[in-house]
């Protein structure tokens, strides 16, 4: 039997944190250990995991991405899950992963996610089979949208944890997608048609963080081909940052997130794109957006 390590970074979760430890415990196929990563919490998280059989380590704050790595480092697993601290595992989630990662030569085992929203909009079911599939299309199909919904939807193998080197800090809130596309140009990508995770709708979740996710989610793109270049891994499919500015300015325009188009617009002319503009620039100004959070109309315009 694979040693299965569960990882859950959390701060400031004790409201969320004793179901997420109950849902661990409730695996039809049990874990063999399951680590919580006190990411510098003020609440009562220690306490919560006190009354539980859970591996307990406080940390100064420091980000999702170094309480996950931190986990990590302490697990003894073969096969890791990231799980979030107000996430909710459905019983059957490691034993569909882990029979997954059994039959096949899989990095990552995947499967769908009931996505809560913020009342009263209604629960939608997300996470698809379109990055399953051998290197790079596994990384391909989660370069401009995550497949993997959230990292409590999937089991990988550590060894490929180590290969891929783990979660970036700095990248937050889109850590996660930067993480799957590395792991997908490294290794295929199981699909499991089965729902294996309940994930929480939570003010101010990373999910809706949009500014930041743009910003540093174009980051984490065009750094991706420093990555592939030291490991030596083809990275000619990338495309070039100008065309990764291009998507994140528009993204910006489409979710009003007007605040983020100045640091966009700078990177932009500073990797030579001279001549954006989106199709949606000319509707927001004719709209007479009231917040432009001191973006004026021309600055739509690159050059």
């Amino acid at each position: 039997m694979k040693i299965v390590s569960i990882i859950i970074p959390a701060h400031n979760a004790a409201k969320y944190l004793a179901a997420t430890l109950q849902s661990c415990r409730d695996q039809t196929l049990a874990p063999s250990e399951v680590i919580v990563v006190d990411d510098g919490s003020q609440d009562d998280t220690e306490a919560v995991c006190a009354g539980c059989d859970v591996q307990y380590r406080k940390i100064t704050n420091g980000g999702v991405s170094r309480a996950r790595n931190t986990g990590a480092a302490m697990a003894r697993g073969e096969r890791l899950l990231f799980l979030d601290a107000d996430d909710i595992l459905l019983p059957h989630a490691l034993e569909s992963l882990s029979r997954t990662l059994d039959s096949s030569d899989a990095g990552v085992a995947y499967g769908m996610v009931i996505e809560r929203a913020k009342p009263p909009k209604q629960a939608r079911l997300n996470g698809f089979d379109f990055a399953a599939g051998v290197p790079p299309l596994p990384a391909q199909h989660n370069f401009w949208r995550s497949a993997v919904i959230t990292p409590g939807s999937a089991m990988v193998r550590a060894e490929l944890h180590k290969q891929c080197g783990g979660f970036v800090t700095g990248y937050e809130p889109l850590e996660d997608r930067d993480y799957w596309i590395k792991c997908g140009l490294l290794a295929p990508m199981a699909y499991i048609d089965s729902i294996v995770l309940d994930k929480r709708w939570a003010l101010a979740s990373h999910g809706s963080q949009h500014a930041k996710r743009i910003f540093r989610g174009q980051r984490a793109q065009r750094d991706l081909r420093e990555w592939c270049q030291n490991r030596g891994v083809d990275f000619s499919w990338v495309p070039e940052a100008r065309e990764i500015l291009r998507q994140a300015l528009d993204e910006a325009l489409w979710r009003r997130e007007f605040g983020v188009l100045k640091p966009l617009r700078n990177e932009a002319r500073r990797h030579g794109l001279r001549h954006w503009k989106s199709a949606l620039t000319s509707a927001l100004v004719k709209s007479g957006e009231p917040d432009w959070i001191g973006v004026e109309p021309q600055v739509l315009c690159v050059e």
